[in-house]
Formats: structure tokens, sequence, C-alpha cells
């Protein structure tokens, strides 16, 4: 995208009560942000009405897209729209996806086979520790860990994957230069290095608790599915389950003490056909993604392998694997997996079948 362009999608996207269904309905109105913008009030208030007008007008004095953009340059950001190649394809794919994405970090290609961990901000022990387990072993599977980055579970999930090696992506209800809560602002620095941070607020923008339910829809916007660890009945983590189903998203649900409050949230999604999940191998057998052993990966290492053939063995199972599948789990370039699994093919540790199907033979 231009820039002259791009400083026109950061202001609209600045300008309250504009939101993503009205963000596109001027985009298809007048075929860029920047036509938009200078349409005029006369031409605006039919489209938006005049609440987002007014916010509109006072955008017009109070706000500088240009300044965002030294900012973001300045922090080491990055600036996601809708249309680019680098924006997450399933993101798309949701009702209301947001036009514009502040980033710290970068997304990787297999991203698109994340699983998002949410729950209460006050867990027990328990709760905390199994949502780090299963962030941990999933990771260990090849799958992206999503959440919010708020206390108690999310936070313990990011820490599973981190600590596993893994990815993992943090969903913010504030701007980017705003970390919430603040004493996340090193486990926030590790995600960014180690995965990606997003926002689609601007800088500067407080954790306002209206911001959280959107941050909702993109945290399970990114994933295959939700997992519940501990929640209330009224907890902000049903919110995201219901955005789940809407989207077209498994749901799964962590059991707990009967005599606990914050099992009622998992308990209600139970009872309405969630998943009930006690080990990470359910969610993977739901989504019908081969588990993948310690042994398995032990063994791709001890073949006299490089790097990146370990990785691509250590994706391979001894059932027919789909290329896509193979991709998503290396979380390398389609060019690269190709060459690799010719050379592994040639070196008779894989097979091919028709229709782009692969197996491990050793």
């Amino acid at each position: 995208m231009q820039a002259e362009e791009l400083k026109y999608w950061l202001w609209w996207n600045y300008v309250p009560g504009i939101g993503p269904y009205r963000f596109y309905k001027l985009l298809e109105e007048f075929g860029s942000m920047k036509d938009a913008w200078l349409a005029g009030e006369t031409k605006l208030e039919p489209l938006i009405g005049s609440k987002a007008v007014a916010g509109y007008k006072t955008a017009l004095t109070d706000w500088d897209p240009e300044l965002e953009l030294k900012k973001v340059e300045h922090f080491g950001f990055r600036i996601y729209c809708i249309h680019d190649s680098d924006y997450p394809a399933a993101l798309k794919r949701i009702s209301d996806p947001p036009p514009v994405l502040y980033g710290w970090g970068n997304f990787e290609y297999g991203d698109d086979m994340a699983i998002a961990i949410v729950g209460t901000r006050n867990p027990t022990p328990t709760g905390a520790l199994t949502a780090k387990d299963l962030a941990s072993q999933l990771s260990f599977q090849g799958l992206t860990i999503v959440s919010g980055m708020a206390r108690g579970i999310d936070s313990e999930a990011h820490r599973g994957a981190l600590e596993a090696n893994g990815r993992t992506i943090a969903v913010l209800g504030s701007g980017l230069d705003m970390p919430y809560p603040i004493e996340n602002e090193a486990l926030m620095e590790r995600i960014a290095g180690q995965g990606i941070v997003i926002s689609e607020f601007p800088l500067g923008t407080k954790p306002y608790g209206k911001n959280f339910p959107a941050r909702n829809r993109i945290i399970s916007g990114l994933s295959l599915g939700v997992v519940v660890v501990e929640a209330a009945q009224d907890s902000g983590s049903l919110i995201t389950a219901g955005f789940a189903l809407e989207q077209g998203r498994d749901v799964f649900a962590v059991p707990g003490n009967i005599e606990n409050d914050r099992s009622k949230g998992p308990h209600k999604l139970i009872r309405q056909g969630a998943k009930l999940v006690e080990n990470y191998r359910d969610i993977l057998a739901e989504l019908s993604i081969p588990h993948l052993s310690q042994t398995d990966i032990q063994t791709a290492a001890g073949l006299e392998l490089n790097e990146l053939e370990q990785k691509v063995m250590a994706v391979m199972t001894r059932e027919p694997l789909h290329i896509d599948h193979i991709l998503r789990r290396a979380s390398l370039a389609p060019a690269q997996v190709n060459s690799i699994l010719t050379q592994l093919e040639l070196r008779g540790l894989v097979k091919r079948y028709p229709g782009q199907l692969y197996i491990r033979v050793k």
C-alpha cells in the first residue's frame, strides 16, 4: 500500500465510532480511504451517521497519522493492513476483521496452525499449571499459542509456549505502547522475540474495558480453536468462546472442581457442547492433527540431518500427511519444504504418494 493511502487508513482507524463495518463501507463506496476522508460531511453522514461524523471532525484536528507512523518506526513496530500478503489469512475470513493491525514481532507461515488458551485472571495453582502445560505440549506439536497477555491463565499460556521454544501471539486491548498489565512488559518483549504482539488500536490507547470484547474476537479469529481453562460464568473467556462458535472455530473446555466458581465457565461450555479436554491429545484428536512423540523428534535429530531437515522429519509420521499440513507444522516456506522432501525421498527417509501425500519411512 502506498504511504499516502496508509496515512488515511490509520486516520479512519482512529476515528471513534467507525469500526470495521463502517470502515469497509467507506472503502467500498469511495474506493480509497483517502477519497473517503476528502469527501466531506455531506457525503459521509448518510453512510456513517452523525456521531461518527463528529468523531471524524475531531480527528481532523486532534490526531496526526504522520506522527503515528513516526512513533511506529521509533518503537520498531509494524503496520499490517488487511490487503497485505502477510496479514493473517485466518483473520481475514471472520465477519469483522480489523482493517489495521499494529504488530511487534513477526507473523510466520505456520501461525495459521494456532490454538487459543484463555481463562481467569485469578487461577488456582492447578489451573495455572494446566494452562502452562497445555501450551507447552501443544507448542511441542508445532502449534502456535494465542492469548490475550492478561494476568493469570493468559500469561501462563504464553510462558508455556516460550519455555517450549514455540511461537506465541498476544492480542492486546490497548495500544502496543501501553502494555497491560504493566507487570507483563518483560513478558511482552519475550513474546515479540518469539512470535508477535498485536493490537488493532492506535498507539496511546489505554486498556479501556470496552476494548476487550473486540480484542477477544481477534484471539478466536486467529485460531483453529479456543481452550478455556478456569473461568467464571460471566467471564470474558466465554465471550471469546462465543466468538469462536460464530467464526466456525472449535471450543474446548478443561473441567475442574465442582466446588470452585472458576470451574463454572468451563462446565457451562461443556454442557453447551464444548469438547472436554483432559490433555493436549484430546485437542489434537479433535482437530485431526497427528501426534508427534518425543522419540520421533529425537530420532530425526540422530539421522545426520541438518537443522531444516530435522525440522521436517520431526513433523513426519507413518500415516500419510498432505504437503499443506507439513508446511503448516514445519513453519517453513513452500519452496524449502519441497526441496527438503525431495532430498529426504532420495535418501529413503520419506515416501511420496499420489495427491501430494508423504509418509515417514525411517
